[in-house]
């Protein structure tokens, strides 16, 4: 009966794709009982694109769409990459977002940090995310984990996670970071960013570790010396973001390590490969 009335409601894009019309969904949702989130997807086994998401047609099909959103993924850290890795993962339909952060938002954050604005000012960052992504996404599960990810309180958290996204600052808390994701068995998407540079990394269990790589001393930061403008952040995480896509449908296929750095200001990018 549901298959029916969704077909009956089917329209077609300005792009030419089968869609739902995204109040049409709600109600149809209602109407049945049950989690939009469901409709969506059986929506989607129908070949018909819920209007949500029929931007996404041609770069995913109905089937990765579907895949997507039954898929969690662990933000470490809501802040400059983590706030928008959040947001931009709650546009694309990612099902489930567990966000980790213990501190809150302070004025120094308003440059960079999307998830930054005057009313949120002194609350904890996690929970300001969970709201603003309940507002740009009511329908994927979004929980606000208020504390550092890695400390043994958050390990019950990350359980069923298929992907750590690291939003972290320094090396010693990325080095425990990708040792969870190595237990879990399961990748984490580096990002790191200074000035206008940043380099972005999947990073496989069975691969080097992250302090093989990069060291785990705090003693200085380069973000510290060089600053971070909101431009950095935002490219940074887009980049995150279409890794932590591929990683979620294809898998761990491409098991190499391929480390991107980027200067923005010279448009100049070098690949490393591990």
């Amino acid at each position: 009966m549901l298959e029916k009335k969704i077909k009956a409601a089917r329209q077609t894009s300005t792009h030419g794709h089968a869609m739902i019309l995204e109040e049409e969904a709600r109600r149809l949702a209602k109407e049945e009982a049950i989690p939009v989130q469901n409709l969506y997807k059986v929506s989607l086994s129908l070949d018909t694109w819920p209007q949500r998401y029929v931007r996404n047609a041609g770069s995913f099909s109905c089937e990765d769409q579907i895949k997507l959103m039954e898929k969690r993924v662990c933000v470490a850290g809501c802040g400059g990459l983590g706030g928008y890795i959040a947001a931009m993962l709650a546009r694309v339909g990612v099902g489930e977002l567990r966000l980790f952060d213990p501190d809150i938002f302070e004025a120094s954050n308003l440059n960079r940090q999307c998830f930054a604005t005057d009313e949120t000012l002194g609350q904890n960052k996690a929970e300001a995310a969970q709201e603003a992504i309940r507002i740009i996404n009511p329908s994927i599960r979004a929980a606000a984990c208020p504390m550092d990810i890695t400390g043994d309180e958050a390990l019950p958290q990350l359980e069923g996670a298929h992907l750590l996204a690291d939003g972290l600052d320094t090396l010693s808390a990325r080095c425990t970071l990708f040792k969870r994701a190595k237990d879990l068995g399961i990748p984490m998407v580096h990002a790191a960013i200074s000035g206008f540079e940043a380099r972005i990394m999947v990073m496989h269990p069975q691969g080097p570790s992250f302090e093989e790589l990069f060291g785990r001393r705090d003693d200085a930061t380069a973000e510290g010396v060089l600053g971070t403008p909101s431009v950095t952040p935002a490219v940074a995480a887009g980049l995150q973001c279409a890794q932590i896509i591929k990683t979620l449908l294809k898998g761990e296929k491409d098991r190499e390590s391929v480390m991107v750095h980027m200067d923005l200001m010279e448009m100049t990018s070098d690949a490393f490969r591990f």
